[in-house]
C-alpha cells in the first residue's frame, strides 16, 4: 500500500508543474498583432425588452422632440431603425418597454382601433413621457408616417395620455429587434432587421 504521503508528494509536483504560468515570448520569437474582430451579427430579440424608469423630483418631464426613420447604413445594413429623441428628464430617455403585440392595436383614451401596414406589430411604449410640450402643442407634429423602409413600414402615435406615450410599428413580417440608449440628446434607438 502506498502512504498518504508518497501520493502527495507525486501529486503536488505535478500540480504545480501544469499550473505554472507559460513563458513569456521570447524575443526571437515574433508576437502576432491581431487587429480586434468586429462582430456583425445582429444580435436581436422577439421578446419583450423594458427598462423601468421613474421621474426624478425638480427635472422637466422627458418630452418626446422627434422621431426619425432609416436603413442602416453601409457597411452594415440589414436593418431599418428608429430613433426616438427627447428632451427634458436629463440626458437619459424615459422608462421604456418594446414588444410585439398578436392583439388589436388602440388608442389610448378613446379605444379606437389603429392599423398599420405589414403583419408584425412592434409596440414601443414611454413612461413617464409626453408628447407635446407644456403650453399643449404637439411635439413631434408628425404622428404618422409611412416610411416605405424594408422592415419598418409606417408608425403611428397611439398614445400621449396621462404620463404615457406609445407608438406602433408596422413590421413587414416580425422579425428580431435591438434597443440601445444615446445620450447627448436623449434617444432611444430600435433596429429591425430586416426579413429574410
Amino acid at each position: 500500500m502506498t502512504s498518504p504521503t508518497a501520493v502527495a508528494l507525486v501529486v503536488l509536483p505535478t500540480t504545480i508543474f501544469s499550473c505554472r504560468a507559460s513563458p513569456p515570448p521570447s524575443a526571437d520569437r515574433p508576437i502576432e498583432s491581431r487587429a480586434p474582430s468586429q462582430d456583425t451579427a445582429f444580435g436581436g430579440t422577439m421578446t419583450p425588452v423594458q427598462r423601468i424608469r421613474s421621474e426624478k423630483p425638480g427635472v422637466p418631464p422627458h418630452v418626446l422632440r422627434a422621431v426619425e426613420t432609416r436603413t442602416a447604413p453601409s457597411p452594415t445594413p440589414g436593418y431599418d431603425r428608429v430613433v426616438f429623441e427627447f428632451t427634458g428628464g436629463g440626458d437619459s430617455v424615459p422608462g421604456y418597454r418594446v414588444e410585439y403585440t398578436t392583439k388589436a392595436v388602440q388608442r389610448c383614451g378613446s379605444g379606437d382601433p389603429v392599423t398599420v401596414a405589414g403583419a408584425g406589430r412592434l409596440i414601443v411604449r414611454f413612461e413617464p413621457a409626453q408628447a407635446h410640450d407644456e403650453h399643449g402643442s404637439l411635439a413631434p407634429a408628425e404622428r404618422h408616417r409611412t416610411t416605405g423602409l424594408p422592415a419598418v413600414r409606417e408608425l403611428t402615435l397611439i398614445c400621449d395620455f396621462e404620463g404615457q406615450v406609445a407608438w406602433v410599428l408596422g413590421i413587414t413580417a416580425p422579425s428580431e429587434y435591438r434597443v440601445s440608449e444615446l445620450t447627448g440628446p436623449a434617444r432611444l434607438v430600435v433596429d429591425v432587421r430586416h426579413a429574410p
